[in-house]
């Protein structure tokens, strides 16, 4: 097994997409959370920090041809993989740094409107996260947004002796980190299927579903050697420290309250003034195990009528998954939610026949004067893979879009590029 910076490198990562990470997702999402986004009908810069194999770069890049992408990873392995992709798409827009954070702080002259993170910051050494804010304090533009995801209190804790036991036992193995990975899960089923954890049934459950995940997957999320969930206030604080302002988060569920946090608990959440403790109380209520929090510097906060005109000017469209009428079952965190039908069936019908606009959208009698109950349904849909915002603009050279759709089916990856949104969706298996 190789390590560097306590990190695999022995196997790459695979190729995970993430439409949260994605421009045209990022600048909506800004507007519907009242602040001024920065405007992706103009060019604009684009970093991610510890991009893999770059999936989510060539997606963005093929898709948004007026960004600029910039990927960094200090895994030549993956970056080859990149590169070579890249090059066969035939992408003028996008380039991959190798180097450590640090080194890029130092080396970069490159001032960003996005820096994205996703699956780093919870697996890597103080010093890199430390380097991480350092690149946003130095390189985010005034009104650039920073997305970071990393696990967190509640919801991951009950993992970290899993992890302890699957790292410790890779350093006492000679083999690959694939090989020690496996020889780790079938100790741990052992375990399980001696009792070791019958008075844990969340931790069984959770067990017992890692073989699914992939070993390579696994290697990645367990055999770091500085994997550790954080609270989200000690985030917010540090990012602070970089100059950075938390405005919500990139998952929409997560910021719709009203619906993710359990109904007995909304009291308690409204007695809650300090938004430091509102936000750990949300953890707790949610059991949350990862975030996709979003900050911005200097942010420019929207009045009511700025905030209602920015979101009305959003036009959405349909998913390919998505169905075209009828109620909508959501199955979230904290349990199943049934959309009622007289709220999305209009809702589903209109954007079946077309694409439609906010503004558009409020017209229907099921929204009559109700704009919170369209931007909850609409965010709902969103999170489900159902509906997703238009980009702005039309793409003036559709060929890199139809390389890449040739690549990934040579890469046997389950995606669906959608273009005219700026993103791509996971296929079910049934329609692949």
């Amino acid at each position: 097994m190789k390590k560097e910076a306590g990190y695999v490198l022995d196997v790459s990562y695979p190729a995970h997409f993430h439409k949260e990470i994605q421009p045209v997702w990022l600048s909506s999402l800004t507007h519907f959370l009242g602040t001024v986004a920065p405007d992706i009908s103009k060019p604009y810069s684009y970093c991610e920090l510890g991009c893999g194999v770059g999936i989510n770069l060539l997606v963005a890049a093929a898709t948004n041809p007026l960004g600029q992408f910039v990927g960094v990873d200090f895994n030549e392995r993956h970056l080859a993989v990149a590169r070579d992709a890249a090059r066969s798409i035939g992408l003028d827009n996008i380039r991959f740094i190798q180097a450590d954070f640090a080194r890029f702080a130092q080396d970069n002259n490159l001032f960003f409107d996005f820096i994205v993170s996703h699956g780093v910051w919870s697996w890597i050494a103080p010093n890199h996260q430390q380097s991480m804010l350092q690149l946003v304090q130095k390189f985010l533009k005034p009104k650039g947004l920073f997305y970071l995801h990393y696990m967190c209190h509640p919801g991951a804790t009950q993992m970290i002796p899993v992890q302890k036991l699957l790292n410790e036992l890779a350093h006492h193995r000679a083999g690959t980190a694939e090989q020690n990975i496996q020889a780790g899960l079938e100790l741990l089923g052992r375990l399980d299927g001696a009792g070791a954890f019958v008075d844990q049934p969340r931790l069984s459950a959770s067990v017992q579903g890692l073989p699914g995940k992939g070993t390579a997957y696994l290697a990645h999320d367990f055999l770091t050697d500085y994997w550790r969930p954080q609270h989200s206030v000690d985030v917010h604080r540090l990012a602070a420290q970089a100059g950075v302002t938390y405005l919500g988060s990139a998952d929409t569920f997560d910021n719709l309250e009203g619906l993710s946090i359990p109904g007995n608990l909304q009291p308690v959440l409204a007695s809650i003034t300090s938004p430091a403790v509102r936000e750990t109380v949300k953890d707790l209520a949610r059991n949350q195990h990862q975030r996709r929090d979003l900050f911005q510097r200097a942010p420019e906060r929207l009045s009511a009528q700025q905030h209602l005109q920015q979101v009305d000017a959003i036009r959405f469209r349909l998913l390919p998954e998505a169905p075209r009428s009828g109620a909508v079952h959501f199955a979230t965190p904290i349990g199943a939610i049934q959309g009622p039908e007289e709220i999305f069936s209009p809702l589903l019908q209109a954007l079946a026949a077309r694409p439609a606009s906010f503004a558009g959208l409020r017209q229907l009698p099921a929204f009559a004067n109700s704009v919170g109950l369209l931007s909850q349904s609409l965010q709902m849909l969103m999170w489900r893979g159902y509906a997703h915002p238009l980009r702005q603009g039309q793409l003036t050279n559709p060929e890199p879009v139809g390389r890449l759709k040739e690549w990934i089916v040579q890469q046997q990856l389950n995606l669906q590029v959608v273009e005219d949104c700026g993103t791509a969706t996971y296929q079910l298996p049934d329609k692949m």
